[in-house]
């Protein structure tokens, strides 16, 4: 038995070649191949513009008939088929054409006349009307004609009809109009709106109505073209003119009116487009009414040949420029004064409800009342008591079938009947069997009925979802699953994503319900989107379960479910407000909620604020309530929304959801898919929120589980809201620990609980004494650091220790925060990392720690300084309070001796003195063995970084600077006691004098020849 899996009976590209979406780009042979029955009835003509149609639908048959048997009292007959783009009605005038040689029995007193729409600039259009009938005037205007078409372009026939335009509303005076429309009439109303250059240039841009209209009328309609703008629309008028400026005074007022007034536009836009037949005669220098002349000339040749004429007009709107003429010409009566002087004409027109409607003169519609009374509509949708299942069946049947045999063996196959490519076909059987056959007996594979229709649906106006336009199902549905999906057929992919974005779930249609789609989640690991999309289209909505036929899983490349899943899924009630007992009272806003849940995975709708609000929110506050602050330990939060973790999109990420697009929202720590189990879930959540009863145990328990396994993302964000993450806690620590080391309560290599210690300590009482060996610089960097210090540690003690209440923090997860010590004292420096972002809280006390290694430097600078001048008189070895009480017993003898000591001077030294008291002499050897590890040659860049912060930030109290202050001013009295003294010695007393101080100083120089001591 042959393999189905990935087959294809077609060839995309001559499926590209045979299947078109127009009638007249069809060879006869796929015309004939691909005919199938419109739906068509009779739209009686109302006055007021109405079309009202009949109950009884007719074939193509009866409208030939009616077409060639109906007699005109007047000898014109205009019937017009009517119907929206794409509802076929050029395929009907086609088919009357490939048809009136088998039902005409007067085909010889006959001409027949056809206007196809791919012919429809103006010279075709004359042409073809004028072809036959010999006349010197008809040859005259073909001539005319030729002669325009070859020396004009595009542009200048744009710019023609610009003109023309403003020349033929200026001779409009506006008879009978009132208001403001009034002054649209005339030379200064629209007319020099027009005349204005800059307003013109603006109006012939390549995307606006008139330059396109030129090339409509100067070219034919080519493949594959869109479809042509037939008149002037709001878009046309300079609304948004750049540069208004430059247009001249009454162009811009008029420009300022239209902006302003809705109204005033409506007026301008019937203005052009009811002048706009005669700008066009104009153009082409044709003149109006000269097209109602020649068609009068062609009836009358045809009336001396005793003929009648048969014109079929494909597209009646895509004939521009000459459609009023045209018209008067159709219903002109043949016969006059009980003679006939014209040839008798029948009309089969093609034309756009709405352009019938709105845009055919009341003179005509006028004689269609008299002469017929009604047109054919093909505008007939289904409905839910006729779906149209076997109409859609035996019409893609036949496309399909057209498809597989291809264009050119069409034609081969001439008159000797319309080949079936399923009957050598080995699958037929198996196919046939479940895809299923048109009545015609072409397979429907790849689509089956349930397909068909929901395809069809799915691709149908969103206001009109029962109609059946044959163009939209050719271009929309037949040929993008024959060309672009054969891939994925071929691949075993089909149905694909890209099929079900294309093909969603019509309104009309059920689609497949939560239950199905959780079950397929839950059973299909492989290919549960593609099952889906299989139950959903070609399964009807899993209408028998979740049973899918076998021919079409190994079509499709799907493995069959596992035995047990396989079982008729009931449908979910509908969520409808209620009022019985045994029912909770739905409100309808939250029965909405409910159903826009279960559509948002369905009927891939989006999932609306305020459902996807109430998801949010619930999930969020689980989350938040569920956290018990001690993983990492930290302060608890009274409001979590307010602190990094809110209830919208950039915590709870939905798809498919309103208001994903803020930012954040592609990085939210909770995401749901769209999905069956999800919509589920939403809808417990919903009910849970309004108190309702049927909340499953299965999502609270989902909700706890979500809540438990997202405490860390809570944690993270709380953390990165409040500025508190290991990062910026580092940070903070580092900003902490150099406010210490200014203060000389820390330093590298200390303990990490000592450092500890010192970071979370707020500083108080740290500030030095006056006299304390530090610079300037340092001292400033340090005032301004405590100063911030408070706010900086208590944020610090806020990441790393929990309170009671909103009291202080009384704890501190040492865990935690030791770590964290130990990587802000690796790096003593400041110096950020290129993109680190410095938390808020650390900025204030960090803001002249830019120059934290130049302080440290002047510092060193400075206490060498200090140093130096202690050992310029107080030499090491030399003990300290040695030279304490040596100055005291040189003051003590220079009293007693009277020698040079003034009262002031031997106040200062003994108040030095006296301070020196309490100082400590081996501060000075310890700083000088400080100085020479971190100064000294020899020892690594990391040792001497850390040696040199060790030296500059140690507190070495006021003893130095006391110290140093006693030995100079002693130094100081000593130097000018004896100069002084040595001035005096001419004198015996004074020579005595002299000697007591070199005695003195004698004694002050052996104090550094001593060993020992500091």
């Amino acid at each position: 038995m042959p393999d189905f899996r990935g087959t294809l009976c077609w060839d995309p590209a001559t499926v590209a070649d045979t299947v078109g979406t127009e009638a007249i780009s069809l060879s006869a042979a796929v015309f004939k191949a691909t005919h199938a029955p419109l739906r068509i009835k009779r739209a009686r003509l109302l006055d007021e513009r109405q079309l009202v149609l009949d109950d009884t639908p007719v074939d193509e048959h009866a409208v030939l008939h009616d077409f060639l048997g109906h007699e005109s009292n007047t000898g014109a007959l205009l019937l017009p088929i009517v119907g929206e783009s794409g509802s076929g009605k050029s395929h009907l005038v086609r088919w009357v054409r490939e048809h009136l040689a088998l039902v005409d029995d007067r085909s010889a007193s006959r001409e027949v006349i056809y206007l196809e729409k791919s012919k429809t600039s103006l010279k075709a259009v004359i042409k073809s009307l004028i072809a036959r009938a010999d006349s010197d005037r008809l040859n005259q205007l073909s001539s005319e004609v030729d002669r325009f078409t070859a020396d004009v372009d595009e542009a200048s026939l744009a710019r023609r009809l610009v003109h023309a335009l403003s020349e033929t509303l200026a001779a409009e005076t506006g008879t009978g109009i009132s208001g403001p429309a009034r002054q649209l009439f005339g030379t200064r109303g629209l007319a020099a709106l027009l005349d204005d250059p800059h307003v013109s240039a603006y109006m012939l841009g390549s995307d606006k109505f008139i330059p396109q209209l030129a090339s409509h009328l100067l070219r034919d309609r080519t493949a594959g073209e869109g479809e042509r703008p037939l008149k002037f629309t709001v878009d046309d008028l300079p609304l948004d003119i750049t540069d208004v400026g430059k247009a001249s005074d009454i162009a811009k007022k008029w420009v300022q009116h239209l902006t302003s007034k809705a109204d005033l536009q409506e007026v301008a836009i019937g203005l052009l487009n009811q002048h706009l037949d005669s700008a066009v005669n104009r153009s082409f220098n044709l003149g109006m009414g000269r097209l109602l002349e020649a068609m009068t000339l062609v009836r009358e040749e045809y009336h001396k040949q005793g003929k009648e004429i048969i014109l079929l007009i494909e597209e009646f709107a895509l004939i521009q420029g000459v459609q009023r003429d045209l018209l008067d010409a159709l219903v002109e009566a043949a016969h006059r004064e009980g003679t006939t002087i014209l040839a008798p004409i029948r009309t089969l027109m093609a034309v756009t409800t709405g352009y019938f409607r709105d845009s055919f003169p009341e003179t005509v519609l006028t004689r269609i009342r008299a002469t017929i009374g009604y047109a054919y509509d093909l505008d007939v949708p289904f409905g839910p008591d006729d779906a149209g299942a076997e109409q859609m069946a035996g019409f893609v049947g036949r496309y399909l079938n057209a498809a597989r045999i291809g264009r050119q063996e069409l034609e081969r196959s001439g008159d000797s009947g319309i080949p079936n490519a399923c009957d050598r076909c080995p699958l037929q059987s198996r196919c046939h069997d479940s895809f299923g056959a048109s009545g015609q007996g072409f397979g429907l594979y790849p689509f089956n009925r349930s397909a068909l229709l929901r395809t069809v649906h799915a691709t149908a106006p969103k206001n009109e979802p029962w109609a059946f336009i044959p163009r939209t199902v050719l271009g929309s549905v037949v040929r993008p699953v024959l060309i672009e999906h054969a891939g994925a057929l071929r691949r075993g992919e089909f149905p694909d994503p890209s099929f079900k974005a294309q093909f969603p779930a019509s309104a009309i249609d059920e689609p497949l319900g939560t239950q199905a789609l959780e079950a397929i989640e839950q059973s299909d690991l492989v290919d549960a989107d593609r099952r889906k999309i299989v139950l959903e289209v070609w399964a009807d909505a899993a209408a028998r379960g979740l049973e899918i036929d076998p021919v079409l899983l190994e079509a499709f490349a799907l493995p069959p479910l596992l035995k047990g899943v396989q079982v008729p899924m009931a449908p979910e009630p509908a969520e409808v407000p209620t009022n019985t007992a045994s029912k909770q009272k739905i409100a309808p806003s939250v029965a909405t909620h409910l159903a826009n849940a279960e559509n948002w995975v369905t009927r891939g709708d989006d999932l609306q604020q305020d459902p996807a609000r109430i998801v949010r929110k619930a999930v969020a506050t689980a989350v938040a309530q569920r956290y018990r602050w001690n993983t990492p330990l930290m302060r608890q939060q009274t409001s979590p929304k307010d602190n990094g973790w809110p209830n919208n999109a950039t915590v709870v990420s939905i798809e498919g959801a309103g208001v994903e697009g803020i930012t954040g929202a592609d990085t939210a720590p909770i995401r749901f898919k769209r999905s069956a189990t999800n919509s589920r879930f939403f809808r417990s959540l919903i009910r849970a929120e309004s108190n309702l009863n049927e909340v499953r145990g299965e999502d609270v328990r989902r909700l706890a589980t979500i809540a438990e396994r997202h405490s860390e993302d809570f944690a993270t964000r709380i953390q990165k809201h409040l500025e508190i993450t290991d990062q910026d806690l580092v940070l903070g620590m580092r900003a902490s620990l150099i406010g210490a080391a200014l203060a000389g309560r820390a330093w590298p290599g200390m303990k990490d609980e000592q450092l500890l210690a010192a970071i979370i300590d707020d500083g108080t009482g740290w500030l030095p004494s006056s006299s304390a060996a530090m610079s300037e610089r340092w001292s400033g960097m340090l005032s301004e650091h405590l100063s911030q210090r408070t706010t900086l540690v208590e944020r610090i003690r806020t990441g790393i220790g929990i309170a009671q209440g909103t009291g202080a923090v009384r704890m501190l997860d040492a865990a935690r925060a030791l770590p964290l010590v130990e990587k802000a004292a690796s790096d003593w420096s400041w110096q950020l990392p290129p993109g680190t972002a410095l938390p808020a809280w650390v900025r204030p006390a960090v803001k002249r720690f830019a120059t934290w290694s130049t302080v440290i430097d002047g510092q060193l600078r400075m206490l060498e300084e200090l140093l130096e001048e202690i050992r310029k008189r107080q030499p090491r070895g030399t003990p300290g309070k040695h030279t304490h009480a040596a100055i005291r017993s040189a003051l003590t003898t220079a009293r007693e001796g009277n020698l040079s000591l003034t009262t002031e001077r031997d106040r200062t030294l003994r108040r030095l003195l006296d301070r020196v008291d309490d100082a400590d002499w081996a501060a000075v050897t310890a700083l000088e063995d400080d100085l020479e590890r971190a100064l000294g040659a020899g020892r690594p860049p990391a040792s001497r970084a850390a040696d040199h912060i060790r030296a500059a930030v140690k507190d070495r109290g006021s003893s130095l600077t006391v110290i140093c202050d006693l030995l100079t001013a002693a130094d100081d009295w000593l130097d000018e006691a004896l100069k002084g003294a040595q001035l005096r010695a001419s004198s015996s007393a004074a020579t005595n004098a002299a000697a007591g101080m070199q005695e003195l100083a004698a004694d002050w120089r052996s104090l550094g020849e001593g060993t020992g001591g500091q």
